[in-house]
């Protein structure tokens, strides 16, 4: 996976790496504005709970994936 580390202002459908409560995620940001939050969405094939970030919470984006390298 590359990641670029300066991509600090997603926009809704970006994949990122985001730090809540000092542990690290791979999600999809989406921007809730009618509940004043933010979702962070599984991007795999799994079914995952939304994680939903709030103001109060220790949230940072670390960066924006912008490939995935298979081998």
């Amino acid at each position: 996976m590359i990641v670029d580390s300066t991509y600090k202002n997603p926009k809704d459908g970006d994949i990122i790496v985001a730090v809540i409560d000092d542990m690290g995620t791979i999600k999809r940001y989406k921007e809730d504005k009618q509940h004043n939050r933010i979702v962070l969405e599984s991007a795999s094939t799994e079914k995952f709970m939304p994680i939903f970030v709030h103001e109060e919470d220790n949230f940072l984006i670390s960066g924006k994936v912008i490939d995935v390298i298979k081998k």
